[in-house]
């Protein structure tokens, strides 16, 4: 996407809204993995884990009867597989509490479970069966007995583009015990009323063919990164919800933080690719932030800066977010950005410092942000760090200042007290409406509570 388009998705951000992906006709079917020489195709990008706790109501052998028994559910779910490629579940497993008397005279069990799945796409059902194993387990004197089953989910595969729905059924034991005379009845279960069953939502997308890309000479395809002049077609393009961001800066000559005001990524789309590296796009318009410093280390220095796009001069306010993303299974995200920084309302000890309308960092700052373990979807931590093994990583410059003051040149005191290398800067990305967890959020980034 070049860049005039990615600006006027961001003058209309209802355009967030359109899906770029065509349906095709095809039905749901489930399929266990027939061949162990073949690799099982992994989801394109990203899992995540998921977790239920529900009630059921087993019958037991007598003279115990029907016992309320909690199911807690736990598996890792892929969260986007391409329409005709398995869809795995993995580390899927089950955990019993099953209650003091239930299993009276026994000493030890094992067994087997076995359950269905549900996958639901619109108004299409299919049953997934899958069978587990519990081990030997001790049964206590007293107490809960907690027996735990795990084993392989077959594989779904769906060929019809959408948003697939995976309820859990109730389940069935059979368990063996020790002593194992009398032998045990199957212990058969019914989910209690009124509980949300869903164990999670999978996204399929339709496989569009991929052209042939050209590639360097003497090198093979995919042996290394795109051409410079390459535009290779994606797999798929998928919209994001918005993000919103929090972040600091410090000036290195300063000894200063400064707080980024809160900002939003909009019109963000996810670009799939046959290969890494992905990436994704989006707009976003940053607030000017507050600068609290102490000039010479103890004259209180107050300001905004105000980060504009290199083309600023045209008007626009827009800046363009492109984030390249390394990797399939742990995603390392790298984003460069290039931004003039405008300082203004400016005062020194209290007293205005008449800076002008036209103070600005005289050449862009070149911002090159790293971010291990990145979310494509729910976003992560972009920064800089002074141990990076790559030089550029490692902090930035902040520039010279031009254009400052009105009645007399600031320019020289500006970039005397401020600007220079080693300066450090952090963005927290997080998608809208989830919680700030850690791994998204910058450290220092909100202001104490006493200053807020």
């Amino acid at each position: 996407m070049t860049q005039q388009v990615r600006r006027a998705l961001g003058r209309f951000p209802v355009l967030a809204g359109v899906i770029l992906l065509a349906g095709v006709n095809g039905a749901l079917a489930s399929s266990a993995a027939t061949d162990p020489t073949t690799s099982p195709t992994p989801p394109l990008q990203g899992a995540a884990p998921a977790r239920q706790a529900l009630a059921n109501t087993c019958v037991f052998p007598d003279p115990a009867g029907e016992r309320p028994v909690s199911m807690d559910v736990q598996a890792t779910l892929p969260k986007v597989v391409p329409t005709g490629k398995p869809l795995q579940i993995k580390d899927f497993s089950l955990t019993f509490t099953i209650g003091e008397g239930a299993l009276t005279g026994l000493t030890e069990v094992a067994g087997a479970v076995t359950l269905e799945l549900m996958a639901t796409q619109e108004d299409k059902k299919t049953p997934v069966p899958v069978a587990l194993e519990i081990p030997s387990t001790k049964v206590p004197d007293a107490g809960e007995l907690k027996l735990v089953a795990t084993g392989k989910v077959p594989d779904i595969v769906v060929s019809l583009p959408g948003e697939l729905r995976l309820t859990t059924g109730a389940p069935s034991l059979t368990l063996t015990g020790v002593p194992a005379d009398p032998p045990l009845k199957p212990v058969t279960c019914k989910q209690a009323p009124d509980q949300d069953s869903e164990l999670g939502r999978v996204t399929l997308l339709k496989l569009n063919v991929v052209k042939p890309q050209p590639g360097k000479s003497g090198q093979k395809p995919g042996s290394g990164a795109r051409a410079a002049n390459e535009e290779p077609e994606p797999i798929a393009v998928i919209p994001l919800q918005p993000f919103e961001t929090q972040g600091t800066s410090t000036v290195a000559k300063l000894g200063a933080l400064v707080r980024l005001t809160p900002a939003f990524i909009f019109n963000a789309f996810y670009y799939l690719y046959p290969e890494p590296p992905h990436r994704t796009t989006g707009s976003t318009m940053m607030p000017a932030s507050e600068v609290k410093i102490l000039g010479f280390g103890f004259v209180p220095i107050n300001g905004t800066m105000e980060l504009l796009p290199t083309d600023y001069k045209t008007g626009n306010t827009v800046i363009d977010v492109e984030t390249m993303l390394h990797g399939d299974t742990t995603t390392t995200a790298v984003l460069r950005l290039e931004l003039f920084g405008k300082l203004k309302n400016v005062t020194i000890n209290g007293v205005t410092l008449d800076v002008g309308d036209h103070c600005m960092t005289s050449e862009p700052i070149v911002l090159n942000l790293r971010g291990p373990n990145w979310d494509p979807f729910n976003g992560g931590v972009l920064r800089t760090d002074p141990n990076d093994p790559e030089p550029a990583f490692r902090g930035f410059t902040l520039p010279a200042f031009s254009g400052c003051g009105v009645k007399e040149d600031l320019d020289s005191l500006l970039s005397g007290m401020g600007s220079g290398p080693g300066n450090q800067a952090c963005v927290g990305v997080n998608q809208v409406g989830l919680p700030w967890d850690d791994v998204r959020k910058c450290p220092n980034a909100e202001p104490p509570v006493a200053r807020r």
